[in-house]
């Protein structure tokens, strides 16, 4: 959170205010994204990017899909790219 407080490119960002609606074993859930932000990138073209977050050995686990297949049809529809982020990218 800091790094997007003092990086210059990034735009605007917020933490787990979009709510994203879906659906596991018949349930309907909620699901929040980490992060959305807006980033200036060296073309000076503006991207919204929607993150989350997790450990890598959560990336297969059948709720994460479920949450993130529906996280990319809601970016797609809006014109945001989704990133899922583990320690690998971060560190």
């Amino acid at each position: 959170m800091l790094y997007c407080d003092r990086s210059p490119n990034i735009l605007e960002w917020s933490s787990e205010e979009i709510h994203i609606p879906y659906v596991l074993d018949d349930k309907h859930r909620n699901y929040y994204p980490d992060f959305l932000v807006r980033v200036k990138q060296k073309d000076d073209k503006e991207v919204t990017f929607m993150i989350e977050i997790k450990p890598s050995y959560q990336r297969n686990w059948s709720i994460n899909k479920s949450k993130w297949a529906y996280a990319r049809a809601y970016c797609k529809e809006h014109g945001y790219k989704f990133k899922v982020l583990t320690e690998k990218e971060l560190f």
